[in-house]
């Protein structure tokens, strides 16, 4: 593992995580006494340096809460300090400041953290006409958070396309086990449901971790995932095919009760398409994993499927997902061929 891969794994791990935490922790705790401030400063800049990284290894969900949660300081603070004057007692401050917050939230609902701006709104009744403490409230709560969205951003941030791959090839590989035991066994007696879980829940974190390296990508793509740039087309194609993958064995699973029933010469009409399946999945994951030039060109995916003769409707249930899964590898192997050779 070289020192790039080595930083890469660390970014992931709980143990990088913990160490940006404590980056953070000690920056947001020791800035406040460069400029003499009080322990109560330092105390909430530090806290707020840490929360900002506590809600999961990534940078848009750090950014997200950094906005959130100081808009949720730096507008209800000042709301409070403009009714004190006409409104002295504490319980109504409370009350109308929430009143306003609730008008805001309904008009701009991502731009709040109902939980930070409770606490925020309490504060007002405390603080009373002392705008210093209100000052210095905002003060640490904002920059603390943008503290902790610079460590998450420029200390080891997490790489998710390093993650991606990590799924993926997990991912593949149960789905990779199942067709080999079907087709070697020639039997759909693998195919458990404890088998199906485990690799529906791997498909669905793929698929969530996808939709999470898009949103740290962001629009013109972040420094850390700009090597993924050519990359991103082909994880798509990967989750596509093995999510289909997924939903042909899945198929075959709740057919299994019937299966045995059927014609012997349907039954090897299925296990002989499985074979040549299983066959394209080696090679798709045999192109991922070790970065080969070319996709797989088998002439399963050249041939149109030739469905059996038999007007039994389970045989259409089969024949109609054999048939579709064939056509999504054809599409994505295709389109992937269009891409080009694979990054290294």
């Amino acid at each position: 593992m070289n020192p790039g891969t080595r930083l890469s794994a660390l970014s992931i791990s709980q143990e990088g995580r913990f160490v940006k935490l404590l980056i953070a922790l000690l920056v947001g705790y020791s800035l406040p006494a460069l400029w003499n401030a009080s322990p109560g400063i330092a105390e909430t800049m530090a806290s707020s340096a840490w929360l900002t990284l506590g809600l999961g290894p990534s940078v848009e969900s750090s950014k997200k809460y950094f906005l959130q949660r100081s808009m949720a300081n730096l507008v209800p603070i000042p709301i409070g300090l403009v009714l004190y004057p006409l409104v002295p007692e504490p319980l109504a401050i409370i009350v109308l400041v929430s009143l306003a917050m609730f008008v805001l939230v309904k008009h701009f609902p991502n731009a709040f953290r109902l939980t930070s701006m409770g606490i925020a709104i309490c504060l007002v009744a405390g603080f009373g006409r002392d705008l210093a403490a209100a000052e210095g409230r905002m003060f640490a709560v904002f920059f603390g958070m943008l503290i902790g969205f610079l460590v998450e951003l420029f200390v080891l941030p997490p790489d998710q396309g390093y993650k991606f791959h990590l799924l993926a090839r997990r991912a593949s590989r149960q789905l990779g086990a199942l067709f080999e035991s079907v087709a070697a066994t020639r039997s759909l007696d693998s195919l458990t449901a404890e088998c199906l879980d485990s690799l529906t829940r791997a498909q669905l974190a793929l698929r969530d971790q996808l939709a999470n390296f898009k949103a740290d990508y962001g629009p013109r793509g972040r420094r850390h995932l700009r090597r993924y740039a050519a990359e991103m087309a082909l994880f798509e194609h990967r989750v596509a095919l093995i999510g289909s993958g997924a939903h042909l064995l899945g198929t075959l699973a709740d057919c299994r009760a019937l299966f045995e029933t059927l014609e012997p010469t349907f039954r090897e009409h299925v296990f002989v398409h499985l074979a040549r399946i299983d066959e394209v999945h080696q090679q798709l994951a045999a192109y991922f994993e070790h970065r080969r030039a070319e996709p797989p060109d088998h002439d399963y995916l050249q041939a149109p499927y030739t469905p059996a003769d038999s007007a039994n409707p389970y045989h259409m249930v089969l024949q109609g997902a054999l048939m579709t899964h064939q056509r999504v590898l054809g599409e994505r192997v295709a389109a992937i061929r269009a891409l080009g050779a694979l990054p290294a």
